[in-house]
């Protein structure tokens, strides 16, 4: 029977790894960021923000995080700042056209990009904080 038994543990497991993933997919939150060493990051996107589909940049530890994202002409890029920091808002700035402004811990800029090309970006009170979307 002990064999039985650990089947049975093995597979009431897997399900309950199965139910928490579909709980996950269900949940009021479209994403979360975790800094490296697994600090969470003080940010997550409700799920009525109004970003869903867009391609998520985390902004933390003064960096863009990936500092690099693709997307198809007419896709949108949401940044979300996950500064721990309060106060330490930053901006999303390319020649390309779009400017944030500035961007409070656990706020949000989303824009829609319709020409195909590779954009430059920066953050205005940090310069060195730079990013590229590529639009295909």
């Amino acid at each position: 029977m002990r064999p039985l038994f650990r089947r049975t543990q093995v597979a009431g497991t897997a399900l309950a790894i199965v139910a928490a993933s579909i709980v996950a997919c269900f949940s009021d939150r479209i994403g979360s960021a975790t800094q490296p060493g697994g600090t969470a990051a003080a940010c997550t996107l409700p799920a009525g923000a109004g970003v869903e589909g867009s391609t998520i940049v985390f902004v933390y530890d003064y960096a863009f995080h990936p500092a690099t994202v693709r997307v198809r002409r007419g896709g949108r890029v949401t940044w979300l700042n996950c500064e721990n920091t309060a106060g330490l808002s930053h901006t999303t700035t390319s020649e390309a056209g779009w400017s944030s402004g500035l961007i409070a811990p656990g706020a949000v800029f989303t824009t829609t990009l319709d020409a195909e090309g590779e954009f430059s970006y920066h953050c205005e009170p940090h310069p060195f904080m730079t990013g590229v979307v590529v639009v295909e």
